[in-house]
């Protein structure tokens, strides 16, 4: 039990990976365990694309935002809310699937993520290296061409893995009175909690460079000492870049028939 929970609280992303091959067994074995994951009424509304191409992965890499490491790590999986199986069982049973409405795709976007989660641990138990990659939802119409995906079927998220080729910091996480709450919701004392938090992120030099910086939506500049934790997050909320807000997710998830009333 201490062994899984220090596993848990070392979680970082690897962006950087050895050229070693992951072995088709211990992928497999890591799929197969995470489909255990918990799934709405047992509905399994997710597919797992797994793409270990090299040309596939350098198209990806390119969709995803010219992520170095998609193209780099052994294995790449596309996570993906499926509807589309649903479908295909009502057809097979004579049912017209109710499709059109928020809360199965919100079933199938949670069982995704549930699994994925599973797959990362999973993973990082058995040495390999994972990276979440949102970045698989900036040009969702050409992953899904790519990877053809049919209808009610979309990039949520990807992942890469192998072995990691470097150690990356350990990101510290908000203190945990500021995330967890008994009984109700409260957030007294949340502007010290930040003020804290920001000093532990600024000691940690997380943001430190041009690069690791999110630019300011009013162009305001502050000093290299004021940037941290609330400054990066203030930012990145605040931002009204259409690739950032990804204004383009709704209309592909309409074509693609998944439901949003």
């Amino acid at each position: 039990m201490h062994d899984l929970l220090r596993l848990l609280s070392s979680h970082r992303s690897i962006r950087k990976y050895k050229s070693d091959p992951v072995p088709d067994e211990l992928i497999s074995d890591v799929l197969n365990s995470a489909r255990q994951a918990p799934t709405s009424s047992n509905l399994q509304t997710y597919s797992i694309i797994v793409v270990r191409d090299p040309e596939k992965k350098t198209l990806l890499a390119q969709y995803c935002g010219n992520q170095p490491w998609i193209e780099q790590c052994p294995v790449f999986l596309a996570m993906c809310p499926d509807l589309h199986r649903l479908n295909r069982v009502c057809e097979l049973r004579g049912y017209k699937f109710s499709d059109r409405y928020l809360e199965i795709a919100i079933v199938a976007i949670v069982d995704t993520a549930l699994v994925a989660q599973n797959i990362a641990v999973g993973a990082e138990a058995n040495g390999l290296g994972i990276c979440m990659i949102g970045g698989i939802r900036n040009h969702p119409d050409k992953v899904a061409e790519l990877l053809k995906l049919p209808d009610r079927v979309f990039p949520l998220m990807g992942m890469c893995l192998g072995y990691p080729d470097h150690e990356p910091i350990i990101k510290p996480r908000l203190q945990p009175e500021v995330v967890i709450h008994h009984e109700e919701y409260s957030d007294d004392d949340l502007v010290e909690h930040l003020e804290e938090y920001d000093r532990v992120i600024q000691s940690s030099g997380l943001y430190e460079g041009v690069r690791r910086k999110v630019p300011a939506p009013d162009d305001r500049e502050i000093s290299e000492e004021d940037y941290s934790w609330t400054e990066h997050t203030a930012r990145r909320a605040a931002s009204t870049n259409p690739l950032v807000l990804r204004t383009h997710l709704r209309k592909f998830l309409e074509d693609r028939k998944i439901g949003l009333a």
